[in-house]
């Protein structure tokens, strides 16, 4: 699997914790974890230099839930 496919994946990953850290805990006792989540999911996107519109994808998701 090429690297950047890896990455994509654990992405989706995070974003999938992070709506089930909401639907479980409720948006309000979620915030600590979102926040980790969160800024794990910048880091990745910054350091393999990805598409920085996904951060904005990301935190559109988690609120429409929220």
């Amino acid at each position: 699997m090429k690297t950047e496919n890896l990455i994509r994946e654990t992405l989706k990953g995070l974003l999938a914790t992070a709506i089930e850290k909401v639907c479980v805990l409720g948006a309000a006792d979620a915030q600590d974890d979102l926040k980790q989540i969160r800024d794990m999911y910048v880091e990745l996107i910054r350091f393999w230099d990805l598409d920085e519109d996904l951060i904005g994808e990301f935190d559109e998701k988690i609120e429409m839930i929220g």
